[in-house]
């Protein structure tokens, strides 16, 4: 039997399924993976800014490493959860999963790649963390909003690229970077890719209930 051919009404139809469901995957509390790993990227952060402002050392800079140690285990802890209590993913659930692991496999490349360096004598490679949570992070907010058409994700991403690319121009200058501003700068970023969108689509989905 030949399979079905649809039409192009269907298949605007099928996609703009497959987007609400994704969405509903992304405002439902229990697998809110992104933004588990949002508050322990701000909350990370908070302590790096806190120790910098007060008693500052270069060894401050290993609570990054506590990001990809907690967050990986409780992502998979997470995730397990999720194929007892979800249906099959849909097409597009699975682009954002391997943008995301994309995003995750290279936060943890780089991650070891500061560490080196820090051992070797040279702290200031972490900055290359913000560089990433800046611009890579959120060109991924970025695609993550244009998959599911809801712009909150679009303008996260696209401030935190804008964001990476001032921070990246002023080093480049060679203009010092305070970490009084940059810190507070990286936590709203990440505020707004993540914690703001999740709140958005919840706020959509309960009204469309109504």
């Amino acid at each position: 039997m030949e399979d079905k051919k649809l039409t192009p009404q269907e298949s605007m139809a099928l996609i703009a399924q497959m987007i609400e469901t994704s969405k509903h995957r992304v405002a439902m509390p229990n697998i809110k993976i992104s933004v588990m790993w949002a508050v322990l990227t701000i909350l990370s952060a908070a302590i790096v800014l806190i120790v910098s402002l007060t008693c500052y050392t270069p060894w401050i800079n290993l609570v990054w490493m506590a990001i990809p140690v907690v967050g990986i285990p409780a992502t998979i802890i997470t995730a397990k959860k999720m194929k007892v209590e979800m249906v099959a993913k849909t097409a597009i659930d699975n682009i954002s999963d391997r943008i995301w692991k994309t995003v995750g496999f290279i936060a943890i490349l780089l991650s070891v790649v500061c560490l080196v360096f820090n051992l070797l004598g040279y702290p200031q490679a972490w900055l290359a963390m913000f560089y990433y949570g800046f611009i890579v992070v959120g060109f991924g907010a970025a695609m993550e909003g244009i998959i599911l058409k809801e712009c909150s994700y679009i303008f996260g991403g696209v401030f935190s690229i804008i964001a990476g690319f001032f921070v990246t121009a002023l080093n480049i200058c060679m203009i010092p970077l305070m970490m009084a501003w940059l810190l507070p700068l990286y936590m709203l970023c990440f505020l707004l890719m993540f914690i703001v969108p999740a709140f958005v689509i919840r706020k959509k989905i309960n009204a469309s209930k109504r």
